[in-house]
């Protein structure tokens, strides 16, 4: 009996750990294929964000460029036609902001490349003309540009210079409309590609290539294996104009064998013992979880390690994602930053543009480009955000993904250039303005002289001619103060201590700003030498004391501070028009009623005053910017409401001892009985001018204009003791004259007279020539006769 008890039971035991083992085998089985399979999403996941952030950044980087040539085909078309704008300076400056060009160059109209920037490297493809080019794709871009007026590009193509990549071709219209030629933008593939993703920890785990729409690779990397090999490859498409790329990306064998498990061993050990088993399935848990933590390790390697902010976002604007560099560029931990919104964070003139980037996302194309200010740890700065759709499997927006980067210095420099182009265009007005009023002063002011000789200081009418002369010698002021402006005034610059010079002023401001106002001058210890035309630095010192005396219109106090600064980069990235070096300084400060930002923007602009009709012209302050800019200085301004003002002077420190003092003579002008040429083409000018010769006693030859003057000369040069040439004229103008007048060897001194011109501020600055400025007196013109006539002899 014993026996056959035992037997039932030995024939139920074997079950028992088969039943153990089956059941193992199945939980373990089942274990592996769960954490496969989620091992295979965590691949496929990162594939697909690192395939997003790939093509985020192609497109922004490729069309940052694009828009560059645009930029630069539109300003150059608006300036073609001024000689004094250069296509490969501005060429030269924006390739140097942007990595990744091969050349910038101008094509003519002929289709022939004239200019090449940067020469270096790009010598083969100079003075060739595309109509001839071997790639059949170049010749069809170039049409295709020219009769639709849009920037095209070709697909890949062998490059003239060597290397392969794409051209762009921008056409380029004047400001009347008319096609000039094309601004072409030429990338070589691999330094295009290269440059906008450089980071190791992306090229060392992932292989790419990207494919043109007519089945050229346009680049590829580390695609040894066919692409139908890859496994976990993921496809995108890569705006480039109208021809995109098709980005295809997938793990290198690295990553995908670090995938790979062991789960044959776990197999094989199902069918021995339970222990074995267990031991092995812990341990294939555990290779399991050092495989994951591995690949999420690389996955926040790529995301923590460049360079570009990348955020996710739901569709209310809270964070889901930031990367580590987001946050340090705001100063906030991950913690602080999720789960809040980020339009806080933005500059709010900026937040309505955002909104509606953001609804822009949910329909077509599901992407956006904005630019907006924020406030990071460093104060508010400008950002460029490339953001794209997230969809769920019902394709329905969920979440934007956004890719950011900090376009602060652009933004400065494009305010830089915008600023200067409108000072610049203001400026040419004004001259132009004060150039024409000048001969009409100068006509009225020698009439004056005449009459007032002719008719005697008793005449009855004497009274009125003095009232004229005061009128016309206000318009003649304010004529000055256009030409400081617009930068146009021929300065006769000297080496001088600006103390001296603001001190010597001081008595004339005491009786300027009047009782009420209190005027303190700290003239420091050292020389602070520069090199300057003293009598526009004066005007510079008077109109900022009278602007602080109207600041002040119950009494307060001016303080003049003469001093040196070195100013560094630093500096200069807060205050665009300054440049790095030594200065010297000369501050004017008030306790008035101080400025509001909006009023502080406007004070150097032409006209823009904050007095009662009537009581300003609203030149002072543009008088001060235009003299300070043609001494390559700039000027600092700081206030606020109730704070007063104070306005900084930097004019750069010159090398050299402190000058002397001199002292001149005024000498009463004389006549004489010399032969003077007399070239002028505004008649009223010179029926004046004539004149006042004439009673002088000279004899006076007077033509029209330069070349008749040179016509004069060659047959008469012995009879003419002097030539008074005015510097603009048709043809020929004064310094013409000069010139022939040096190269033929004749010995006739010249004086020019002018009222302002372009030509004259560049061919005169830095030369030794005599000059009169219209409108000049009587006196004046006699003096400066008298003179060259007894140095001649």
């Amino acid at each position: 009996m014993p026996d056959q008890d035992l037997q039932p039971r030995q024939r139920r035991f074997p079950w028992v750990p088969i039943a153990f083992i089956v059941f193992s085998t199945v939980l373990l089985v089942g274990l592996w294929w769960s954490l496969e399979r989620s091992n295979v999403r965590l691949v496929r996941a990162t594939t697909e964000v690192t395939a997003e952030q790939v093509d985020l950044r192609l497109e922004a980087w490729v069309a940052t460029r694009i828009n560059l040539i645009e930029y630069v085909g539109q300003t150059y078309g608006h300036y073609i036609d001024n000689p004094s704008f250069s296509f490969k300076d501005l060429a030269t400056r924006y390739i140097s902001l942007a990595p990744g060009f091969q050349a910038i160059n101008w094509i003519d109209e002929s289709w022939s490349i004239r200019i090449i920037v940067p020469e270096t490297g790009n010598e083969p493809a100079f003075a060739r003309n595309l109509h001839s080019h071997p790639s059949r794709k170049v010749i069809t871009a170039l049409a295709k540009a020219g009769s639709t007026g849009r920037i095209q590009r070709t697909s890949r193509i062998e490059l003239l210079q060597g290397g392969s990549g794409f051209a762009t071709y921008c056409p380029v219209f004047d400001t009347d409309g008319r096609a000039r030629g094309f601004v072409n933008g030429v990338f070589r593939n691999d330094i295009l590609v290269e440059s906008c993703l450089s980071e190791t920890s992306l090229r060392s785990k992932y292989r790419f290539i990207l494919v043109e729409d007519d089945g050229d690779i346009a680049y590829s990397h580390d695609a040894s294996e066919p692409v139908e090999a890859w496994p976990f490859k993921v496809e995108r498409s890569v705006d480039v104009l109208d021809r995109p790329w098709k980005l295809i990306i997938a793990p290198n064998a690295e990553i995908s064998g670090a995938m790979r498990t062991h789960a044959d061993e776990f197999l094989l050990g199902v069918g021995i013992l339970l222990s074995i088993l267990l031991a092995l399935a812990a341990h294939g848990l555990w290779r399991r979880r050092q495989a994951l933590s591995l690949s999420e390790a690389r996955y926040r390697l790529l995301v923590e390690n460049q360079t570009d902010m990348v955020v996710k976002v739901d569709l209310e604007g809270s964070f889901l994602f930031v990367s580590p560099s987001y946050c340090e560029v705001f100063g906030k931990t991950e913690a602080e930053l999720l789960g809040h919104q980020f339009m806080p964070l933005v500059h709010e003139d900026d937040r309505e543009r955002t909104a509606g980037a953001m609804v822009s996302l949910l329909s077509p194309p599901h992407s956006a480009y904005i630019e907006q200010r924020a406030m990071t740890k460093d104060g508010w700065r400008w950002f460029g955000w490339a953001d794209t759709a997230v969809f769920n499997d019902a394709s329905e927006v969920v979440a934007v993904i956004g890719v950011g980067r900090d376009i602060t210095q652009r933004i400065r420099l494009e305010e830089k250039l915008l600023q200067s182009q409108k000072m610049e265009a203001i400026g040419q007005l004004a001259g132009g303005v004060a150039h024409d009023f000048n001969n009409i002063l100068q006509a009225m002011r020698g009439h004056i002289d005449l009459a007032e000789k002719e008719l005697g200081p008793d005449h009855g009418a004497a009274v009125h001619l003095a009232e004229v002369r005061q009128s016309s010698e206000r318009a003649a002021d304010l004529t000055r103060q256009l030409l400081a402006f617009g930068r146009r005034q021929v300065m006769q610059p000297e080496l001088l201590d600006l103390r001296e010079m603001a001190g010597n002023a001081v008595e004339l401001l005491e009786r300027v700003i009047g009782e009420r106002v209190t005027l303190e001058f700290d003239r420091g210890v050292h020389p602070r030498i520069v090199r300057a035309d003293a009598r526009q630095l004066e005007q510079v010192l008077m109109n900022l004391c009278v602007n602080a005396r109207d600041a002040m219109p119950n009494g307060g106090r001016v303080t003049i501070t003469i001093g040196s600064r070195k100013v560094e980069r630093a500096f200069c990235d807060d205050h665009p028009w300054a440049q790095p070096g030594t200065y010297a300084t000369m501050e004017v400060r008030d306790t008035g009623i101080g400025m509001d930002a909006a009023t502080k923007a406007q004070i150097f602009e032409p006209f823009f005053t904050t007095k009662p009709v009537g009581k300003g012209t609203g030149l002072g302050l543009a008088t001060v910017f235009g003299i300070v800019k043609q001494h390559e200085g700039f000027l600092e301004v700081v206030s606020s409401p109730g704070n007063g003002t104070r306005i900084t002077v930097y004019l750069p420190q010159a090398d050299g001892p402190p000058p002397r003092e001199t002292r001149g003579q005024a000498l009463e002008p004389r006549g004489g009985s010399e032969t003077v040429l007399l070239a002028e083409d505004d008649r009223s000018v010179r029926v004046v001018v004539e004149t006042i010769l004439v009673e002088a006693g000279y004899l006076v030859v007077p033509v029209h204009n330069g070349n008749e003057a040179i016509l004069h000369l060659d047959d008469h040069h012995a009879d003419i003791d002097l030539a008074v040439l005015d510097v603009v004229m048709p043809g020929a103008g004064g310094l013409e004259v000069i010139n022939h007048i040096r190269a033929a060897g004749m010995d006739v001194p010249a004086l020019l007279t002018s009222g302002y011109s372009d030509e004259l501020v560049v061919k005169l600055e830095g030369h030794d020539l005599p000059l009169l400025t219209k409108p000049f007196r009587r006196d004046e013109l006699l003096f400066r006769v008298r003179e060259l006539l007894d140095a001649k002899e």
